[in-house]
């Protein structure tokens, strides 16, 4: 078939309800994580496995070691869930591999899916997606270094810590959290802005749940935030909770507890623990085929993917990074910001947030709609594809057509995707 005629199709995707640090997934591994997100997908999608061959598994995970047997990710997760449909000759022999961009993990997934059902070179018609992260559940790392003498025996080493050693970009000598101070000072944001946004986030959160499609919603209740399906777990106790809704955000804040906070960095600084994402667990899912191949089928699908994109800024100002992204890709489609109805921008600080909302000129009416990272979570490596299957579930639920999600990632880069409803 034509390159120029592929494209590919969403026909489905769900996303786990996001924990907070030490909260509903403390005991949760990411792995298990993705195979509740994967299974939810599958099932979604309505296919037969019997019948649909699934060519590839493409995982995200950025938190990965070989102690918890992440380095088989999308093999395990593959086969886990080919258990649960009694699948012996599709999923349990698909090969599968992990992707990695920082905070555009989520995107990535998508994009290396995309190319490989686009490529006449890889001729798939099937392609399964997803990015996990249990940021509870990173370690404290011994560094000592195996001797020359013994390779089973270790030099003495200084603890580091695995989640934290990620947040700092030593070959520029900056922080995450200073990346937003810079890009959010540089473009005149001031922290009562950021306070404010941060309470609107939640805000916003809030009032999606209130609505919140869920196994316990009465029939005719409003289906926001329909990517989300019920996980059953347990508490601490041991006791079976069933989670519905994202745990991070907070139905007590008021503008002047997050007012009172003191900034993370320095004294007049614009970031704060309440107007920065929140450190979190969860997984996301999404099952990819090149549109032809689902309507030969008759496999019904959610959006297409129009595009992606990934771009550059200066590692110092990082959180500019969806302004440039969202520029080229609007570029690339032959599109202009006004053809665009909703958008989704990761809200990795409201610092950050606002100064892409600024240099875009995004209207708010249309932008992280039901909240974001400050409210809901920023379980890095999912979420792109988060905010992704949020996004379109929004434009089905509105009954607009096109959206686009976007990311600030970590090193100086940006990335976007585009859906269109189809």
């Amino acid at each position: 078939m034509d390159k120029k005629l592929k494209e590919v199709v969403i026909v489905s995707a769900a996303r786990t309800p996001i924990g907070k640090h030490g909260g509903y997934y403390n005991y949760v591994p990411a792995e298990d994580l993705a195979v509740l997100a994967v299974y939810e997908a599958i099932v979604r999608s309505g296919i037969d496995l019997a019948k649909i061959r699934i060519d590839h598994v493409i995982a995200g995970m950025i938190y990965i070691d070989s102690l918890n047997q992440q380095i088989y990710l999308p093999r395990n997760v593959a086969i886990r869930v080919a258990e649960k449909f009694n699948d012996k000759e599709n999923l349990r022999v698909t090969p599968g591999k992990t992707t990695l961009r920082i905070c555009g993990t989520g995107f990535q997934v998508l994009a290396d899916g995309f190319d490989q059902l686009m490529s006449d070179i890889e001729n798939a018609g099937c392609v399964l997606t997803f990015a996990t992260e249990n940021m509870s559940q990173t370690n404290l790392i011994q560094q000592g270094r195996r001797k020359k003498e013994n390779v089973w025996d270790f030099e003495d080493g200084q603890l580091r810590d695995y989640l934290m050693e990620g947040f700092n970009h030593n070959l520029f000598n900056t922080l995450m959290p200073q990346t937003a101070e810079v890009y959010g000072a540089q473009t005149g944001i001031t922290r009562k802005e950021c306070d404010d946004f941060a309470y609107l986030s939640h805000t916003r959160a809030m009032k999606a749940q209130s609505k919140q499609w869920n196994r316990f919603a009465s029939p005719g209740s409003n289906n926001y935030l329909r990517g989300i399906f019920t996980v059953d777990t347990i508490d601490q106790a041991g006791n079976a909770l069933s989670v519905w809704r994202d745990e991070g955000t907070k139905y007590d804040t008021n503008k002047d507890e997050l007012t009172n906070l003191r900034p993370m960095l320095k004294p007049d600084g614009l970031v704060t623990p309440g107007n920065a994402s929140q450190i979190s667990d969860g997984a996301a899912a999404a099952l990819l085929m090149e549109r032809s191949f689902a309507d030969k089928h008759h496999i019904p699908y959610l959006a297409k993917i129009k595009g992606y994109q990934f771009s550059t800024v200066p590692p110092e100002i990082m959180g500019q990074g969806p302004v440039p992204a969202i520029h080229d890709l609007l570029a690339k489609l032959d599109m202009k910001k006004d053809d665009i109805d909703l958008f989704e921008v990761n809200e990795a600080f409201a610092a950050q947030y606002l100064g892409v909302e600024k240099e875009l000129d995004l209207p708010r009416k249309r932008t992280n709609v039901n909240g974001g990272a400050i409210a809901i979570g920023h379980n890095i490596a999912a979420t792109g594809l988060r905010i992704t299957t949020d996004l379109v579930y929004e434009l089905k639920r509105q009954g607009l057509k096109t959206g686009i999600a976007s990311a600030c990632i970590g090193g100086g880069q940006g990335g976007a995707v585009c859906v269109e409803i189809v």
